[in-house]
């Protein structure tokens, strides 16, 4: 009779082959902001920092379409202001 430990099975989430099914925690041992969706393509916010960093990257999109609407530099604020947070949850998910 194998034991637990012979099998690999810890009854802690194990597939029985070595490794996690699923992990929620990232390489450096605290779980990313960012994660991917249940449904669909892309990423979403999974904890209270990733949902701040949403919501301020919004208010940065709103204010900034606000200062610079009506100039030639409208476009690349904006697309700058986005640009940042789709840095962040990259930089998040390593």
């Amino acid at each position: 009779m194998r034991t637990d430990q012979q099998s690999g099975n810890t009854g802690s989430g194990n597939s029985g082959f070595g490794g996690p099914l699923r992990s929620d925690r990232g390489f450096n041992g605290r779980r990313p902001w960012f994660g991917p969706k249940r449904i669909g393509w892309g990423y979403r916010p999974q904890t209270w920092q990733g949902w701040l960093v949403t919501a301020l990257s919004a208010v940065a999109v709103v204010v900034a379409g606000t200062v610079a609407k009506g100039t030639p530099w409208f476009f690349a604020v904006v697309i700058a202001a986005v640009a940042v947070h789709l840095v962040i949850i990259v930089v998040q998910r390593r």
